[in-house]
């Protein structure tokens, strides 16, 4: 019996590397949408790439700290969608956009994404930021606060 469970440890520890899947990644939200790192996207924003960043949290959590150039529709369920499908609409159809939340499982960026996808953004220049700003708080990178 010992052995079984040591056998199954070690498959486990030498195998789930291979797959690319990361620890507590197996429950985010959505998870057949395209994500992307948080150092990917920290390398992007200081290389002054040409896409969009959209910080899907609350106007408060947003004026407190947000990564730098990301613009803030907040995603909230209970409210009305059609407001919020109109400033989605306004962002460009011709450039990545990048999503992001304070959810541990990217639940409002994922959404958020589906919208995007619903309302004709092509699937490819769509991401969610894996891990959100959680994530990227963890890592020590910096938020700015609107002014």
């Amino acid at each position: 019996m010992k052995i079984k469970a040591l056998v199954v440890l070690m498959l486990t520890v030498f195998l789930l590397p291979a797959t690319g899947v990361r620890a507590g990644e197996e429950n985010v939200v959505l998870p057949d949408i395209p994500r992307i790192s948080v150092e990917e996207l920290k390398k992007m924003v200081d290389e002054g790439g040409d896409f969009v960043v959209l910080d899907v949290r609350d106007a408060g959590s947003y004026s407190a700290g947000h990564i730098k150039g990301a613009v803030n529709i907040y995603y909230d369920s209970t409210a009305d969608p059609m407001e919020r499908q109109m400033m989605l609409l306004a962002l460009p159809m011709d450039k990545l956009i990048v999503t992001y939340c304070d959810c541990t499982d990217d639940a409002s960026s994922a959404t958020i994404a589906d919208e995007l996808y619903i309302l004709g953004y092509e699937r490819e220049k769509i991401k969610v930021l894996s891990g959100g700003s959680l994530r990227w708080v963890e890592l020590g990178y910096p938020m700015v606060p609107s002014n």
